[in-house]
C-alpha cells in the first residue's frame, strides 16, 4: 500500500514538473513572438513609388553592355565599393563582351554629410544608383525589386544581368565563359547556387523567422542564393510585374524564388555548381580560386589580396 502511494505521489510530482516546463516554454515562446512583432517587419511593403536620388539612366544605352552587374551595398560602405572597383569591377571588356558594374544603395535619412560624400563619389566614378528607400537588412527585398525595375527600364538591350553581394569575389572571365558556353541567348533563365526545399524557419529567435500568417507553406520554392545570381534580361520585367501580386517577405532571395514559382520558371543549376562557393577552403589555393566564378570572402582585404594573386602573371596556375 505504501509503495503504491509513493508511486502515485511521484507521478503527480512528475506531471506537475512537466506542466510547469511546458507552461514556461509556451510563455517564453509567446514573449519572443511579441518582441519579434514589435521589432521586425516580416511583410515588406513595396508600393513601387520609389525615386532615384543618384542615377545613371543612359549607361546601358551609351555602352551597350552584354552583362550588367548590380552590387547592392550600404551607402556608408565605400571601402567595399573601392575594393570592387580596384579588383573584379575593373574588368570592363573581356572576350569582346562589355561588362557594366553598378552599385545600388538606399538612403540614410538625416545624414547630410554622407549624402554629400555620395554625391562626390558619384561624380568621380559615375557608377552609383541610389534610391530613396531606407537602406537596411529588412529592406533587401525592396532593394532587389528596385534593381529589377531599374534594369527593366534602362537596360533591356543587355543580354544578361547579375546581382552580386559586396563580399563576393567574382571571376568575371569565368562568368562570361559560362554565359558564352550556353551558345544561344537564354530566356526565362536564372542561375546560381540553387537551393531546393529550404525549410521555413518558425523559431521566433531566429534571424530568418517567418510566421505562418506571412508565409504558410513549410518550404520555400527553389531559388538561387542571394550572394550571386545571373539572369536573362527578359526576367526583370516579369519579376516586377508578378511581384505586385505576391506578398513580399524580407528574405530577398527566397522571395525571388516565390516570384519565379508563380511565373512557372525554374531556376537552372549552373553548368558547374562547384564554381559558386559559400565556404571556401581556409588555406588559399591559387588554382582553386582561379577556377571559380563566385566566392564568399570574409573581408575587403581578403578579396583584394586573393584577386591580385590569381591575376598575377608571375605564377600562372
Amino acid at each position: 500500500m505504501f509503495c503504491k502511494s509513493g508511486l502515485l505521489v511521484g507521478l503527480l510530482i512528475l506531471v506537475n514538473i512537466l506542466m510547469l516546463y511546458f507552461t514556461a516554454t509556451t510563455l517564453e515562446t509567446r514573449k519572443l513572438q511579441k518582441i519579434a512583432k514589435k521589432t521586425w517587419n516580416y511583410h515588406v511593403a513595396y508600393p513601387q513609388n520609389y525615386r532615384f536620388i543618384l542615377d545613371q539612366p543612359k549607361k546601358c544605352e551609351d555602352q551597350k553592355p552584354f552583362l550588367v552587374i548590380i552590387v547592392p551595398v550600404a551607402p556608408q560602405n565605400i571601402e567595399a565599393r573601392n575594393a570592387i572597383r580596384t579588383t573584379w569591377g575593373s574588368e570592363k571588356l573581356l572576350q569582346d563582351k562589355l561588362v557594366l558594374v553598378l552599385f545600388l544603395l538606399g538612403s540614410q535619412s538625416g545624414n547630410e554629410t554622407l549624402q554629400e560624400q555620395l554625391q562626390n563619389e558619384s561624380q568621380v566614378h559615375q557608377d552609383l544608383l541610389q534610391s530613396n528607400f531606407v537602406d537596411s537588412y529588412r529592406n533587401l527585398t525592396i532593394k532587389t525589386l528596385v534593381m529589377m525595375e531599374w534594369l527593366n527600364k534602362n537596360c533591356p538591350q543587355a543580354s544578361y544581368g547579375a546581382k552580386v553581394d559586396a563580399d563576393v569575389l567574382l571571376n568575371v572571365r569565368n562568368l562570361l565563359h559560362m554565359l558564352v558556353s550556353l551558345k544561344s541567348l537564354q530566356h526565362n533563365y536564372i542561375t546560381g547556387l540553387v537551393l531546393s526545399g529550404n525549410i521555413v524557419l518558425r523559431d521566433p529567435s531566429s534571424k530568418f523567422y517567418i510566421p505562418h500568417d506571412v508565409y504558410p507553406k513549410s518550404r520555400y520554392p527553389p531559388y538561387p542564393l542571394g550572394m550571386c545570381y545571373i539572369f536573362s534580361m527578359d526576367l526583370p520585367e516579369k519579376i516586377v510585374h508578378i511581384a505586385r501580386h505576391i506578398r513580399p517577405i524580407f528574405i530577398e532571395d527566397a522571395y525571388v524564388g516565390m516570384c519565379l514559382r508563380r511565373l512557372g520558371i525554374a531556376p537552372k543549376k549552373p553548368p558547374n555548381i562547384e564554381q559558386f562557393v559559400v565556404k571556401p577552403p581556409q588555406r588559399f589555393n591559387r588554382c582553386y580560386y582561379s577556377g571559380r566564378i563566385a566566392i564568399l570572402t570574409s573581408s575587403q582585404t581578403q578579396l583584394i589580396s586573393y584577386w591580385m594573386d590569381f591575376h598575377s602573371d608571375n605564377r600562372p596556375c
